[in-house]
């Protein structure tokens, strides 16, 4: 699960959806991330959204097209870079840094993929965990002398 190609697998159908928002395109089906949290910040004239879902609430039809196995236990951390109109931005100087949690664990560093559909550019994380479980992800990203937090939660529940 933590091989680069199957994280780009199972982020596949989250950064469509993504994608898709606020630019009158359709979205995909919604079941895809309807358990997701989501935060929105903006630093240095970019507009980033971290978006986490517990890896067994994706659609399993969407993991299923992209080879990956929804019965693995965790959480999905995506984050996405984009102008003031949900279009590609590149990244220039932006640096993110992010941890994952449960409590009573303290915070771990959680690295970061980047990954590019078409000429969109997101990072994702993917965090282990067994439910019943609440996991915290925090975002730190700096760009252009600017500095923002942002922080999300996915709640995974026994099967």
């Amino acid at each position: 699960m933590h091989q680069p190609s199957a994280i780009l697998r199972l982020l596949l159908p989250v950064v469509a959806l993504l994608a898709a928002c606020g630019r009158g395109e359709p979205a995909p089906a919604p079941a895809t991330l309807a358990t997701s949290t989501v935060a929105t910040a903006t630093v240095g004239g970019a507009t980033l959204q971290a978006s986490s879902v517990a890896i067994a609430n994706l659609d399993p039809a969407m993991a299923a097209r992209y080879g990956f196995d929804p019965g693995h236990d965790g959480a999905l951390l995506l984050v996405t870079l984009r102008d003031a109109n949900g279009d590609a931005l590149p990244p220039a100087d932006l640096q993110l840094a992010a941890t994952a949690s449960m409590l009573p664990d303290p915070p771990r560093p959680l690295e970061l993929q980047r990954i590019e559909v078409g000429n969109l550019i997101d990072y994702v994380g993917v965090f282990p965990a067994r439910p019943p479980a609440s996991v915290r992800f925090h975002v730190t990203a700096s760009r252009g002398g600017a500095r923002a937090e942002m922080d999300t939660t996915a709640e995974l529940y026994p099967r």
